[in-house]
């Protein structure tokens, strides 16, 4: 895989944005070369990369997912190439003969320093992680060292797909109702990556914290540091496509990107975003459908909903269906991974804790139908092995 040319360019959207665009050719002739790009507000265009550090941190997961060497046009950060070296190791050793470590071909630019000038930015989606990422760095946050957030970075593209600009445009005037409460400054960068063939990454598992880490390094000249609000805890035990040590590892020596928030469980999240008002008029935390409302049915709506209802704050919930939690709703609540299920364990220690034997019943009950599928779907896949070869 190559990245042969990067331009800076005017944006089609009009002449208030700008768009920085990659020329992407693939070593399997039967993948087509094509184009991806970051597009950003005019008044941002001077923090544009000059660099292949974004293409670096975008293309690594699609190049270990399709086996290619990975070649670049432009000179990458030192930092951000030892980086990526250790971000390989990890996913090797996290899923072993499925991901392996690729050939990477980029020049080296000099190490940097930090421009003090420079400005931090939170990437920002309404949701829980960003919320409390938000308000720890706030006065009265919870937070040991505090950072002073200048910009909310938002992304369009990665929830809400491109074509969805009515749907886009509600969740942007939402994210700047916020950042007028807080007196922060809303940046918004638009990008095709998931809509390219890159989607064939896997997010969950492997491409989000890169993903997430080329939007912050395509505005690299623009900022200092970069946080990425934690999905997961240090204390979790699952693999996942953001977490506390992968994240870091996609800093240059100019950008720091950090994860943010790992030491709070997502009770205690829960518990940080239910003192402000604000929070709760605009939390969004669903992903389903890709819109920028909460369904109120998916693991993520309900187990965030049962986090409200063992503090007793579920009606402060407005931005969910009024009706959408219940004991046998979590019940029948389809988990698709490992990881959901370990989230499940964490909430059910919650609820023990807080004598609420419903919602620990309809938890039981929500793992033993996930045990049963997973071992029904092993025993499929080794019946299928054992088949004999047809003649």
């Amino acid at each position: 895989m190559r990245l042969l040319r990067v331009v800076p360019e005017s944006s089609p959207w009009g002449p208030e944005r700008a768009r920085l665009t990659g020329d992407i050719e693939y070593r399997d002739p039967a993948r087509p070369a094509e184009r991806i790009w970051f597009d950003v507000p005019l008044e941002c265009a001077d923090g544009l990369s000059e660099s292949g550090d974004p293409w670096l941190a975008c293309l690594l997961p699609l190049a270990v997912t399709l086996r290619e060497p990975l070649e670049l046009c432009r000179p990458v950060d030192p930092g951000l190439r030892d980086g990526a070296e250790a971000i390989m190791q990890i996913w090797q050793g996290w899923y072993p003969g499925v991901y392996e470590p690729i050939a990477i071909d980029a020049d080296l630019l000099a190490p940097g320093i930090p421009d003090p000038q420079a400005r931090t930015a939170a990437m920002f989606s309404a949701g829980l992680d960003s919320f409390h990422t938000l308000l720890r760095h706030e006065p009265g946050g919870d937070a040991l060292y505090r950072v002073q957030i200048d910009d909310l970075l938002t992304i369009w593209g990665f929830d809400v797909p491109i074509a969805a600009r009515d749907v886009f445009d509600r969740l942007r005037a939402r994210v700047t109702r916020i950042a007028d409460h807080f007196g922060k400054h809303v940046v918004t960068v638009a990008t095709n990556l998931r809509e390219s063939g890159w989607n064939v990454t896997n997010w969950g598992k492997l491409s989000q914290a890169p993903a997430l880490a080329a939007v912050a390094l395509s505005l690299e000249r623009r900022y200092r540091r970069v946080l990425i609000p934690s999905s997961v805890t240090y204390r979790s035990r699952n693999p996942w496509g953001t977490h506390p040590l992968v994240d870091p590892l996609l800093s240059t020596t100019r950008t720091d990107i950090r994860n943010d928030g790992a030491l709070a469980s997502r009770f205690m999240k829960i518990g940080t975003v239910a003192r402000s008002d604000l929070a709760m008029q605009h939390l969004r935390v669903c992903w389903i459908g890709r819109s920028d409302t909460n369904c109120g049915r998916c693991e993520k709506c309900l187990r965030t909903l049962t986090g409200f209802e063992l503090l007793g704050l579920r009606d402060r919930c407005v931005t969910f269906p009024a009706e959408a939690w219940s004991t046998d709703a979590l019940a029948t609540l389809h988990l698709r991974q490992d990881l959901d299920r370990t989230r499940m364990e964490r909430l059910r220690e919650l609820a023990a804790a807080h004598s609420r034997a419903d919602i620990t019943r309809a938890i039981d009950r929500c793992i033993r139908r996930y045990d049963v599928r997973r071992a029904a779907g092993r025993v499929a896949r080794a019946l299928r092995l054992r088949a004999p070869e047809p003649t």
